[in-house]
């Protein structure tokens, strides 16, 4: 069950539907001081959206606050997380980051509710 303190941040943070968020270390930073964790993560890539057919992602969400880009979905996704550490999931993502340096890539969480 996710805490107030946690759902309020989402509320505050969240770039779209999806758990979403500029500063996802924060985020998941109180996501496990507040005892939760994450389940999966699943990749959008920040692009233009006139340039959507060279990304990695394709559909999405619109960016509200730069309509010139959106958060495109991507086939990129890590499964059975739960057991991670904080440490082990920021490793993750550093990891794919680096995998991937000529896209700007951002995770979105599944949490475990």
């Amino acid at each position: 069950m996710l805490t107030q303190k946690v759902k309020t941040y989402i509320r505050n943070h969240q770039l779209c539907p999806e758990y979403l968020f500029d500063d996802w270390v924060k985020f998941l930073e109180l996501l496990y001081e507040e005892d939760g964790c994450v389940e999966s993560i699943l990749w959008f890539e920040h692009v233009r959206i006139v340039d959507q057919k060279d990304s990695l992602g394709g559909g999405g969400y619109r960016d509200k606050t730069n309509p010139e880009y959106m958060y495109a979905e991507t086939f990129l996704y890590e499964d059975n997380m739960e057991s991670k550490s904080l440490s082990e999931v920021k490793k993750q993502i550093e990891s794919t980051l680096l995998s991937y340096p000529n896209n700007k890539l951002i995770p979105a969480f599944y949490i475990a509710e």
